[in-house]
């Protein structure tokens, strides 16, 4: 009995231990969220990716779709344009399409893939947010949240009516708040290590960043980034959860017949 007892512990404490490592640890990226312009497996891209040069060698985001941003940013894809209070600054603009990229582009995006192209509480280094909130500070928009804050009427996004222009500094503050509000609820500003950027040189550094806890109330629905409103229920990835699952049952299964040989004897 004593025996049985100790592989029990055993197998509760290997199933633990698997659980932890899938969503605490770094996982391998084989899928990519299902956005609009994302392709069903990140791989590489040729001569015809223009733009998210970053991501060339293993992207999630199509040719077609660089060409369609290097061409119009996103008022072609989204029938949205980023210079509704007058135009961007070039340091701005660039840091909003280093955004679109990232989010139709970046593999492990997977890791906080809620449902239809959502997704929640994506760790952004402070560092960049702080960056991204000092080369926009001194532009303006009439939305504070880019999900809900416009208007949605003959297949065209537009200020409301009761809006105003006002500056990002006056909106946001500060990186923080920037991160924190501009999609929703994508995206939090972590002051810690484990951060992803929206712009690199070389290796993706995103691929170590782990989904070490959940970092909203999975049962509270939220605004997430998407191309259309939706609510969202989760923060795991359903390929980890698969992963969990599968790997617990053929833990139990190695176990048990041991387990209750044991427990007789």
């Amino acid at each position: 009995m004593r025996m049985a007892r100790s592989s029990v512990f055993m197998c509760l404490f290997f199933a633990a231990f698997v659980g932890e490592f899938c969503l605490g640890h770094e996982v391998e990226v084989t899928k990519c969220i299902d956005g609009p312009y994302h392709k069903q497996r990140p791989t590489a891209e040729g001569a015809n990716y223009v733009e998210c040069h970053p991501w060339k060698e293993k992207t999630c985001c199509t040719a077609d779709f660089t060409a369609q941003l290097n061409k119009s940013n996103v008022e072609v894809l989204y029938n949205f344009s980023w210079h509704h209070c007058g135009n961007l600054s070039k340091e701005c603009e660039r840091y909003i399409k280093n955004e679109e990229c990232f989010y139709s582009c970046e593999p492990s995006l997977i890791k906080w893939h809620t449902s239809k192209g959502g997704v929640k509480g994506v760790p952004i280094c402070a560092d960049y947010c702080d960056k991204w909130f000092d080369a926009c500070k001194n532009d303006m928009t009439c939305a504070e949240d880019w999900l809900e804050d416009f208007n949605f009427t003959s297949s065209q996004y537009s200020c409301r009516s009761n809006s105003q222009c006002r500056k990002f500094s006056e909106l946001y503050k500060d990186g923080k708040g920037l991160c924190n509000k501009m999609w929703g609820q994508s995206f939090t500003y972590e002051k810690s290590d484990n951060c992803m950027v929206m712009w690199f040189a070389g290796k993706n550094p995103n691929e170590k960043v782990k989904l070490s806890s959940l970092p909203f109330d999975p049962v509270t629905s939220e605004t997430t980034k998407q191309t259309t409103k939706q609510t969202t229920s989760a923060a795991v990835t359903s390929y980890q959860a698969e992963f969990i699952i599968t790997a617990l049952a053929l833990t139990m299964l190695s176990i048990l017949p041991a387990v209750i040989n044991t427990a007789y004897l």
